[in-house]
């Protein structure tokens, strides 16, 4: 994905899940409080003047957004393609992954075209001893 969609994608993010932010924490805010015994839905002003007049309710929020942030950051940093690994050809139809590491799941690879000769006997026939 380019930058710049990744960067569009990151601000609605950040700017929803700001929105939906102020609305939550003020309904967690005030169960926590005991102003309520249930979450409810508050007005954008009630919202914003119960920040405005906790420092509780506003370290909450604050919390919150960190996480949106956190979470805005993740998606822009992340790869979002499948990993893909260099492969060998070993016929025109069957690629396999090169092998890598320091041989800790095993060592097994396949056989070089100058190996299997010394690997492999063979016998060729010859069709003039049958006559």
């Amino acid at each position: 994905m380019k930058t710049k969609a990744k960067l569009i994608i990151c601000s609605l993010i950040f700017t929803i899940g700001g929105l939906a932010n102020i609305f939550f924490t003020t309904s967690v805010h005030s169960v926590l409080s005991g102003q309520s015994t249930v979450l409810q839905l508050f007005s954008v002003i009630e919202c914003l003047r119960g920040m405005a007049n906790s420092k509780q309710h506003l370290m909450l929020f604050l919390c919150f957004q960190g996480l949106v942030i956190v979470m805005a950051v993740m998606f822009f940093f992340t790869n979002l393609r499948p990993y893909q690994s260099n492969l060998v050809e070993i016929t025109p139809d069957i690629k396999t992954p090169v092998s890598v590491g320091q041989y800790q799941h095993g060592s097994a690879r396949w056989l070089k075209d100058e190996e299997k000769n010394k690997v492999f006997d063979s016998f060729v026939l010859d069709k003039n001893a049958m006559q």
